[in-house]
């Protein structure tokens, strides 16, 4: 049915007629609104959206919606790009003009997608078949060699820096322009390189290059050098014809500015190389300098050819820097590396580690040859008595290997230990497991094997210094910011210790595979974690009366310790996590709780995280102490404590340096015995019976739990 509505345009009508003749009042709306629907960005990041208009308005959007009671007039929407991670989005339009008119809603839209970061560089000016030598580094450790005209992809934003080298094509010098620039990416970007030959002007020498190396470093100098330790000296001369020059270089070592040393190098070779060449020691001028040179505030000149001895076309370019200004070398003071090694006697076959005054260096000689170390202070502890019954196995499969680690890490807070510990095992097996390391954390654990326990020790005592694996011989976890792939140290290195030169294709220390060495980018981050970290450092607490308690999260189970008592520095965590670890008493009241995140086990192939803490406690709370909850992640677990009755202790001689000590184990499950002279641990024994290695009579031991009198001094019988 069509029904007509004439009544509708008389009202229309008559309300146009009052408002033309000013009487009555107006409904004519005098303002209108703007939707604004924005598209293309993840959930929860916001826009990047500025509207403008009439009278000075300005309002920032950062999502879809609707601007209400705006003026009549023309507006302008402006967007601009946002990022997000390594994502970056770009809008489209980025900016638009909208009429708003009374009464109406004016509709604009911004869409926004992913943008590629990428820098485009452009190599000219070289013959065919003559590759360039353009290093492109950036954000994250990000670098790439780059040999001919190449887009490089895929970019994080931020700075990068472009360096090219003079290359030859066998019988000529192309000397790049410019050598170095910075380009900034944020989206697409260019750079140029330009090489020509100076073959015109006649024969030239120049200095192309000079740095020190004490295990690694960048044709530009990036790591810096350790205060006290021998370094090699190596001076890049290049000519720009091929030559049967044998020109000298004299460098000059300065201190504050004052000249320390003067040294003249002879030519290595039988001619000057037409392009640098890290790869060969004989391709640069070298020398190795004491450690006594090695000093704060150094710097160094070079110049090539300094009699004119032989005739070139332009002798101005001789010296290095051209400035002529001393070329100001990074040089650091870094703390000895402390450590305490560990002994560790396996409970279940009784094999002890192999470390002692007299073989500690073997542990350390790979260490103090690659990682930024200028010396080290090791002693070497009591031998030590896991409490686990679980023998050491190739594949860990059974965890002992994460289990006697967190021995030792319980072991160094019951100490208040600020060494680095390293337990020393000597299991039956020559391949397979050989250590075990917390990341970014002061505990490590490896085996004695005669040839590889310095290189094992070097590896994880990488993990300590917050370093993950690099990404060669299956390792797991491997760091996804590593950036050389393979693996590979990517810069040349040079082996002080044994005058050698290790190539560029060397695996990473922190990988899996052999023949290692260390790469700059693993170097830096140990020398920058070495000067911010505070464990090798003393505490300002002081000894104090406490309870260890301590546990681990492995396969998705969790396991807690008995809780022992101890006099020991605090040791909570350093920061807030997603665990939480609480004592309780027997009506279920909060004695104290802990949020933390747990120590992370590298070389533990599904994961293995764990925790140890000495929380203040005086006696009077101790002994109120009835259980602890764990909970975290995935994990819920609760551990009632013994009770408040100490056993009583019996000890037995065992044969020649052993004791055997016995208990009611359902009064206290664990026993921490300690030598009563220096207070080291010796052992947390489990079980009700159990030996320890010392050569004492008797021993102090403490009942785990809440025992008002918990510790005891037993002595054979």
């Amino acid at each position: 049915m069509n029904v007509s509505r004439p009544g509708l345009g008389v009202r229309v009508s008559v309300a146009l007629l009052l408002a033309a003749c000013g009487g009555g009042s107006s409904t004519e709306p005098s303002t209108g609104s703007l939707s604004l629907a924005v598209s293309g960005l993840p959930t929860g990041v916001e826009a990047s959206v500025a509207v403008t208009g009439p009278g000075g308005f300005s309002r920032t959007v950062a999502q879809t919606g609707t601007l209400s009671a705006l003026a009549p007039g023309s507006y302008s929407v402006t967007a601009t790009a946002v990022t997000t991670g390594a994502a970056q989005y770009q809008p489209v339009p980025a900016s638009q003009p909208v009429t708003v008119s009374a009464g109406e809603t004016a509709s604009a839209g911004v869409a926004y997608a992913v943008t590629e970061r990428s820098l485009a560089i452009s190599v000219a000016g070289l013959p065919a078949g003559t590759d360039a030598a353009i290093t492109v580094s950036g954000p994250g450790g990000y670098s790439r060699s780059v040999t001919a005209t190449e887009t490089l992809t895929g970019l994080a934003a931020g700075q990068y820096t472009v360096t090219a080298l003079p290359v030859s094509d066998g019988s000529e010098q192309y000397t790049p322009s410019p050598s170095t620039r910075t380009v900034t990416v944020n989206g697409t970007a260019a750079a140029t390189v330009t090489y020509s030959t100076g073959s015109t002007a006649g024969f030239n020498l120049r200095v192309d290059g000079v740095y020190l190396v004490q295990s690694v470093q960048t044709y530009d100098r990036t790591v810096p050098l350790v205060r006290d330790r021998d370094a090699l000296l190596r001076v890049f001369v290049t000519a720009n014809q091929v030559n049967t020059a044998m020109p000298d270089v004299d460098v000059t070592l300065y201190a504050n500015g004052e000249a320390i040393a003067e040294l003249t190098i002879p030519a290595p070779g039988l001619t000057t190389p037409l392009a640098p060449d890290e790869a060969t020691l004989n391709s640069s001028w070298n020398v190795i300098l004491d450690k006594s040179l090695i000093q704060s505030n150094l710097s160094v000149t070079a110049t090539v050819d300094p009699g004119n001895a032989i005739a070139e076309g332009d002798e101005s370019d001789n010296g290095f820097p051209a400035s002529g200004t001393p070329l100001a070398l990074d040089v650091r003071v870094v703390d000895p590396f402390q450590v305490m090694f560990v002994p560790v006697i396996t409970k279940a076959n009784g094999r002890q580690g192999n470390v002692t005054t007299a073989n500690r260096g073997d542990y350390l000689e790979t260490t103090a040859r690659v990682h930024p170390i200028e010396s080290w202070d090791a002693t070497v502890h009591a031998a030590y008595t896991t409490s686990t019954s679980l023998a050491l196995q190739s594949d860990n499969a059974n965890n002992a290997w994460t289990v006697i680690l967190g021995e030792i890490a319980a072991l160094r807070n019951v100490e208040s230990g600020t060494r680095y510990y390293y337990g020393v095992v000597n299991p039956n097996y020559s391949s397979g497991t050989a250590g075990v390391g917390y990341i970014g954390a002061p505990v490590a654990l490896g085996w004695d094997k005669s040839g590889t326990r310095g290189g094992v020790a070097a590896h994880e005592w990488g993990h300590n210094w917050d370093r993950d694996h690099a990404p060669c011989g299956d390792a797991g976890n491997p760091d996804p910011l590593f950036p050389y792939p393979g693996g590979l140290i990517g810069v040349v290195g040079y082996d002080v210790v044994n005058e050698t030169l290790k190539p560029a294709d060397s695996p990473d220390l922190m990988g899996y595979c052999n023949n290692e060495w260390i790469s700059d980018y693993t170097y830096l981050g140990v020398l920058n974690w070495r000067a911010a970290e505070s464990f090798s450092r003393p505490s300002q607490d002081v000894i104090q009366p406490g309870m260890l308690v301590w546990g681990r999260i492995e396969d998705g189970r969790a396991v807690l310790e008995p809780a022992v008592r101890v006099n020991a520095r605090p040791s909570l965590p350093s920061r807030p996590g997603p665990y939480r670890l609480e004592g309780r008493g027997e009506n279920g009241s909060r004695l104290f709780g802990l949020d933390f995140v747990p120590m992370e086990t590298a070389d533990h192939s599904t994961g293995s995280k764990q925790f140890a803490f000495v929380v203040p406690m005086r006696p009077e709370a101790a002994v109120r102490l009835a259980s602890l909850h764990l909970e975290g992640p995935g994990i819920r677990a609760s551990s009632a404590q013994a009770s408040s009755e100490a056993p009583a202790v019996t000890v037995s001689r065992a044969g020649a340096g052993r004791l055997a000590l016995r208990w009611d184990a359902s009064k206290s499950p664990m026993l921490m015995v300690r030598d009563p002279a220096t207070g080291q641990v010796l052992s947390f024994a489990r079980g009700g019976s159990s030996e320890v290695a010392t050569g004492r009579d008797e021993v102090v031991v403490t009942a785990s739990g809440r025992a008002a009198q918990a510790e005891m001094r037993v002595r054979a019988r």
